[in-house]
């Protein structure tokens, strides 16, 4: 996995100027998705792409922020994957389907790597981490807390 978590992905769309922050509050009714359609639709924006990725840090009626547009260009894709071009995940998926029953020993060796690759891409169980920073339980879930948009 090329991340830790949504966070360090954030950091480096940022870093690559892939982002853009709206510090400013905005309704999740109507008015996020406007400015992202505004951001999409803008002349300026990087060609095959449509707009940078937004975080709305203050969703009006939320403490959760919300990030819109994070796969909206290739470059992101590639930059998800840490790959230079999207068909280099293909040519490993590829890889993976015309794996070939090893004949001997030697060729079990050699297929070692390519299984540990695989064994990496499944999901990892952990007793902490920073999804488990804030718990809610019974009536303290509240679905309504997290932005709704409407448009």
């Amino acid at each position: 996995m090329a991340y830790r978590d949504l966070r360090e992905f954030v950091q480096k769309l940022e870093r690559e100027g892939e982002l853009k922050r709206i510090r400013a509050e905005v309704d999740p009714i109507l008015e996020i998705t406007e400015v992202t359609q505004r951001v999409a639709r803008d002349k300026g924006r990087l060609p095959g792409s449509v707009g940078p990725a937004l975080l709305f840090e203050k969703p009006k009626g939320s403490r959760v922020p919300l990030l819109v547009n994070t796969f909206g260009s290739v470059r992101r894709m590639a930059l998800a994957f840490e790959v230079n071009e999207l068909d280099e995940v293909a040519a490993r998926i590829q890889g993976f389907l015309r794996m070939e029953t090893p004949q001997g020993l030697f060729d079990k060796i050699k297929m070692l790597p390519k299984l540990a690759e695989l064994g990496s891409f499944f999901p990892k169980s952990v007793k902490t981490g920073a999804c488990k920073e804030v718990k809610h339980h019974g009536e303290d879930v509240n679905l309504f807390d997290f932005p709704t948009l409407k448009c």
